[in-house]
Parts: structure tokens; C-alpha cells; sequence
């Protein structure tokens, strides 16, 4: 079974019911249907090609919204099935999206979703991760928060030079950023090593970096990032680099499904768009019909962001 449609799915059914939007009551619901209809094999492979907002939502859409609201369902669920605490926060102001507790010690995440078309391969590293924002949630939980976790969609990674790498290994605010698909592993792999062991990607942040990896260092900081996270996960799940290798390779392999698939969605989509174009042209008998829905569709097209412009300046601005 593919899931690279199992939340938009679901998302989609909330707005075609028509009743009002109530982002925690369809939270509930959304992690009630986790639950009872996927176990972990079957969740794995959900959280593996998870994190990818549909194209044709509009930016900052209710879609949209909602569709983000699921994804930290996801995480919390995760960290549930992980036999950790997972709280997705409701005051988002200020606030992380998720809390995970390990034991008695509290992990702030921002869990992210980004769109497949999005204009660059990766975010803008202020857009991805914010340290100041990482304090900011930990300082509420006191000596309690042991760091700070992003997790994002593969396919929206940096090449070789960014800050983001900079920004995961500064010691006063020690933060990890792992892939959905580093989140399924550590669920497939729970059984090999106690999960509260998990916590040690925290607690031994400053022998991991004792120094934030420089963006200018020869080669890229990335290599140097994944490699100290690769060796310490695989010291706390107690496997080799060939089984991490291995299950990352078929997660991506999973990934690019999901990938083809979005794309026949939109190819179809399109074509949809097109041949419901081209019948309700075909139908028009009248020359001059034909020309006024012409210059209609000329005048929206080509105005469409000066007249964008002045309804931000109307709404905002005065």
C-alpha cells in the first residue's frame, strides 16, 4: 500500500464534510486512526515519505494549515510508539510544535513540512531552524530540557556549505535535525537498544561538538555533520553503518515513489484543468463571446500581482 496520499487524504475528507475546522478535535481523531489502523511496520512506512505539503494547497491555505497540524500529529505518535512522552502543543506563540520527554528529560521540536516545488532543493536555513527560538522553549522546562529536535521531509537538504549545520552542533542549544525517514528507523531498530537512550544525542552534544562545524570548512560541513550523527546513532541502536546504509537506501528508494506518484497527481491534474478548458471553449459558437473571455482571462493573468499588491496594501496598510 502506498501512504504518500494517506494524509492528504484525510485532510482533504475534513474540508469535504463541511463542518467547521477544529484543529484539535481532528487531531484526536487523526491520531485515533493512526492508532487503530496502523501498526508500527505499517506507520514506518507512512513516516518514511511523510512531510510533504500538496503543491496545489495555497500558501498559508486552511489546507495548508491543517495539513501541517498532521504532520505533528505524526511526530507525537512517533514518539508515543518510541515509548516516550509526545505532546503536541496547542498555543503555538512562542511554543515548539511537539514535546517529547524521555524519562524526566523534555526534547522541543519543531517538526517541519515543506512542498515538493518549493523554488529551492533546500530552505532557507532562518526559515529551517532558529536557535533563538530553541532557547527561548527550553528555558520553560528549566533544567529539565535537554535540547531541541527538527525534523523535516528528505529532498529538502543542503548540498554541502549551509548555517544549518552550524546551527545543529552549537553547544548552548543542542539541537539535532533528522529526516522522517531517520525517525522510522530508530522505530524499526526500537527493539535492538532501550529507547531512553536515545537522549544521549543530547546529553553528550558537547564531546559530539566541541566546536559548531564552520560553513567554510574544506569539503562542506555536511559529510562532517551526518558523520558524527550516523556514528552516534548507531553506538545508542547498538547496529552496524551497513544496516543503517541499507535501510536508508530503501527509504529513499520509498521516497522516490512517493515522488513519482505526486507527479502522476499533478500530470492528471493538469490534464483535468486542460480538457475542461478546452471543452468549455469548444462549446462557445459566437466569435465575439470568445474574445470578451479572452481579454477576461488576459486582464486576470496579467494583473493578477499588481491587484494582489493592492489588496495586501488595502488589508494592512491603512
Amino acid at each position: 500500500m502506498s501512504y504518500a496520499f494517506y494524509v492528504k487524504n484525510f485532510a482533504d475528507m475534513q474540508f469535504a464534510s463541511n463542518r467547521s475546522i477544529d484543529h484539535e478535535e481532528i487531531a484526536i481523531n487523526f491520531i485515533n486512526k493512526l492508532r487503530s489502523e496502523l501498526n508500527d511496520t505499517k506507520f514506518e512506512e507512512l513516516l518514511t515519505v511523510s512531510g510533504f505539503i500538496p503543491d496545489l494547497y495555497g500558501e498559508d491555505s486552511s489546507e495548508e494549515t491543517l495539513f501541517s497540524k498532521l504532520i505533528e500529529c505524526l511526530v507525537a505518535e512517533w514518539a508515543r510508539r518510541m515509548a516516550f512522552g509526545g505532546e503536541i502543543i496547542k498555543e503555538k506563540a512562542s511554543r515548539e510544535d511537539v514535546k517529547i520527554t524521555i524519562g524526566n528529560n523534555v526534547v522541543v521540536c519543531d517538526a517541519k513540512s515543506f512542498r515538493l516545488g518549493r523554488s529551492q532543493a533546500a530552505p532557507n536555513a532562518k526559515d529551517f531552524l532558529k536557535l533563538e527560538d530553541i532557547r527561548k522553549w527550553m528555558a520553560r522546562y528549566h533544567e529539565n530540557a535537554i535540547g531541541g529536535l527538527v525534523t523535516y521531509p528528505c529532498k529538502h537538504e543542503w548540498s554541502k556549505h549551509s548555517d544549518v549545520y552550524q546551527y545543529c552542533s552549537t553547544c548552548d542549544a543542542p539541537t539535532v535535525m533528522l529526516p522522517y525517514k531517520y525517525l522510522a528507523f530508530l522505530l524499526n531498530k526500537k527493539s535492538c537498544f532501550e529507547p531512553n537512550k536515545l537522549r544521549e544525542l543530547w546529553q553528550n552534544y558537547g564531546r559530539l561538538f566541541p566546536d559548531k562545524l564552520p560553513k567554510k570548512m574544506q569539503g562542506g560541513n555536511k559529510i562532517p555533520y551526518w558523520r558524527v550523527i550516523n556514528a552516534e546513532i548507531l553506538r545508542i541502536v547498538g547496529v552496524t553503518e551497513d544496516d543503517l546504509f541499507t535501510y536508508m537506501a530503501d527509504a529513499d528508494k520509498k521516497i522516490s515513489e512517493c515522488i513519482t506518484e505526486n507527479m502522476q497527481y499533478l500530470f492528471e491534474y493538469r490534464n483535468a484543468v486542460i480538457n475542461k478548458i478546452s471543452s468549455s471553449v469548444s462549446k462557445v459558437q459566437d466569435l465575439a463571446t470568445l474574445r470578451e473571455q479572452f481579454i477576461e482571462y488576459r486582464k486576470n493573468i496579467e494583473t493578477r500581482e499588481i491587484t494582489q499588491t493592492m489588496d495586501r496594501i488595502s488589508q494592512f496598510r491603512r
